[in-house]
């Protein structure tokens, strides 16, 4: 599948959120239903859960019975602002900072209710503001406009607890791509802070030994999942790349278990962590995303071919919602949670693949994986292709390649591998020798 036709395919979804007004269904919006909304059942925790899980669970001819009407997110409209490094697809500036809230935030347009808190509509929170003030600084807003600045206020002083952020300003549940968002966001504002500094911390500390994050602290929050490992790699790497460090470990290890256990042998990625199932689109998306970031461009492009033949729908031009676990199309159409993540992704891998995909570079990239340790026989033919290779990477795909072989060669010494261990050292010095031609300065660790 060529590059043109993940262009068409974007395109024409595209399209279709633009004739929608970039309105529609979200998985979490159950609660707006005019129905539930007269039974006066609202009034009740149990059967707010209970009614939005039955929603969100339901076939799509549901939402029409019960009501519930088409609404347009913020989260849709930065992710086509160019939130989250994705590309400016629209410019719709002014309409977010129309849903601006009077307390410098941004939320969801629905009212929501989640087992460890209860939202109002717009209210509010972490991970809209966030991708907002992403798309507004990557769309050229100075960070001291009034905007940016009542965003940094709602951030550090209705969001922050005691070493972290908070998802809404009226409760103290710790979800860590939320705080490292918020954490993120508050960065790019203000600049360096002590309050990012901090929950940047907590969230490394809260990294498993395995390399993996747990979704929040409460105990209904332990899960490990695709799409949220890729937040937080990601944003680790933006603040990497910004200047932050002490990050370089923690990436490495992420990485290394997000690409041993959040993807299926065949590439394909997982929803949750070790477990095959139902695969939801935004896992394919974030999983486009993050392997772009971190070097493997052929890893990206076999999952958007195998989004484009299995996610999406040419008769309505748009993405399902998933696969079921028996290879059926979920064919439910959500806004933010599918259409607009897929079309980011997509975007990310286009800009990532070579409009000429059989360049003298894209033969020599095939000839090795920038994600794995790099190891180099001694001697090893192929030495000299794969120095021209690695000259060519971008400095955050080299800085990464250099993090995950200095971990791999402190586990081979480990267990006492000596023999995986000079292959692994020789790749760490080929890593500092073309890091320093190119005045890349990388930690100097003898054996990792």
């Amino acid at each position: 599948m060529d590059r043109d036709h993940l262009i068409d395919i974007r395109d024409r979804v595209l399209a279709g959120m633009v004739a929608d007004g970039f309105a529609g269904a979200d998985p979490f919006d159950g609660l707006e239903s005019a129905v539930f909304r007269a039974s006066g059942l609202g009034r009740f925790r149990l059967a707010r859960l209970a009614w939005l899980q039955a929603i969100k669970r339901g076939p799509e001819g549901l939402r029409k019975v019960v009501r519930i009407p088409k609404m347009v997110n913020p989260k849709t409209l930065a992710l086509l602002c160019g939130a989250a490094q994705g590309v400016v697809l629209c410019d719709v500036r002014d309409r977010l900072l129309e849903l601006q809230n009077p307390d410098g935030g941004w939320g969801y347009p629905f009212e929501w209710q989640a087992r460890a808190f209860h939202a109002e509509r717009h209210q509010s929170n972490a991970i809209v503001t966030s991708f907002v003030v992403d798309a507004l600084i990557e769309g050229g807003m100075n960070r001291d406009q009034a905007a940016l600045v009542e965003a940094a206020r709602f951030v550090e002083q209705k969001l922050w607890r005691d070493g972290y952020f908070a998802y809404f300003d009226h409760v103290a549940v710790e979800i860590h791509n939320a705080s490292l968002w918020a954490a993120f966001a508050l960065h790019r504002i203000i600049g360096p802070n002590d309050k990012t500094v901090q929950a940047v911390e907590r969230v490394i500390n809260a990294q498993k030994a395995d390399g993996s994050w747990a979704y929040g602290t409460r105990s209904h929050h332990q899960f490990v999942d695709g799409f949220h490992t890729g937040y937080v790699l990601d944003l680790l790497d933006r603040l990497r790349t910004s200047g932050m460090e002490g990050l370089d470990n923690a990436i490495a290890c992420g990485w290394q278990f997000y690409r041993a256990e959040c993807f299926e042998a065949d590439g394909l990625p997982r929803n949750f962590a070790g477990r095959d199932g139902y695969l939801d689109a935004h896992a394919v998306a974030q999983a486009m995303a993050s392997l772009c970031r971190f070097g493997d461009r052929d890893g990206a492009i076999r999952v958007s071919e195998r989004a484009a033949v299995k996610l999406f729908d040419p008769g309505r031009d748009l993405f399902f919602a998933g696969i079921k676990k028996d290879g059926r199309p979920d064919r439910r159409n959500y806004m933010r949670w599918t259409q607009a993540w897929m079309v980011w992704a997509l975007s990310i891998v286009i800009e990532n693949t070579d409009p000429n995909p059989s360049s003298p570079q894209d033969q020599t990239m095939s000839n090795f994986d920038p994600t794995a340790p790099l190891s180099f026989a001694h001697p090893d033919p192929n030495r000299a292709e794969i120095e021209a290779a690695l000259r060519a990477l971008p400095e955050p795909v080299f800085r990464a390649l250099y993090d995950i072989t200095r971990v791999a060669a402190s586990r081979a010494k480990a267990e006492g591998a000596m023999e995986t261990l000079y292959g692994l050292t020789r790749g760490m010095k080929t890593l500092q020798r073309i890091g320093a031609e190119q005045g890349i300065i990388l930690g100097i660790r003898r054996g990792g």
